[in-house]
């Protein structure tokens, strides 16, 4: 049980996402990056979360690691989508994601006793996470700022390779523009200023940042 509001809800929390991949290890081939890809995503966007905010909250730190665990639980929905990325179908998709995500993790974290503001906080950071740029920038919430552009700028080492590799190049720049759309538009300078080491997917992010200015 957790009791406080320590660093131990963090190891507590980083423990809880390598039972929950136990648990659901047999869904390891329906994944694209498979378990080990989606926790070492987790684990980059924690990284960058840490990095972006000088004090980060416990409930902010555990949503960076909780925050595409749907993908994890319930495979088959959660990940995969082969429509077009541009259309209100795919937006429709990620919310119904981000929502999975929340409602699984904050069930979970209710089960061992952590605070019930705890769980409100990471519930509603996570069930935000892939809104729209416009409903993030409406939001004005700044941990979801860095929550979101953690996620997007974790995405090209983690991420992008294996998508790249499954879906080609188009269908990656679709999904770039997505997560680039989503960021806080004062964070793409970060992206901007970031030179990634495969020259296509520095290419197309660059692309999509002057599409969107």
């Amino acid at each position: 049980m957790i009791n406080n509001l320590s660093a131990s809800y963090l190891n507590f929390a980083i423990e809880l996402l390598d039972k929950v991949c136990r648990e659901n290890y047999y869904h390891d081939r329906e994944i694209m990056q498979g378990i080990e890809g989606e926790k070492e995503h987790a684990r980059a966007v924690l990284s960058w979360v840490e990095k972006l905010s000088k004090n980060p909250s416990i409930a902010l730190k555990i949503s960076s690691l909780f925050h595409d665990i749907d993908r994890v639980v319930t495979s088959g929905v959660g990940g995969g989508f082969k429509g077009d990325r541009n259309s209100k179908e795919y937006l429709e998709h990620k919310k119904a994601h981000a929502k999975r995500s929340a409602n699984y993790i904050c069930r979970r974290l209710l089960e061992n006793g952590v605070d019930s503001a705890m769980i409100d906080r990471v519930g509603f950071l996570i069930s935000h996470h892939d809104d729209t740029g416009i409903e993030v920038e409406r939001l004005n919430d700044s941990e979801l700022d860095v929550l979101v552009t953690a996620d997007s700028l974790a995405f090209f080492d983690t991420m992008a390779p294996k998508l790249y590799e499954a879906e080609g190049e188009l269908r990656l720049r679709d999904k770039v523009k997505f997560m680039v759309e989503k960021m806080p538009k004062p964070a793409r300078k970060i992206m901007a200023s970031i030179r990634l080491d495969n020259y296509v997917f520095d290419r197309i992010k660059k692309e999509v940042l002057e599409e969107l200015k």
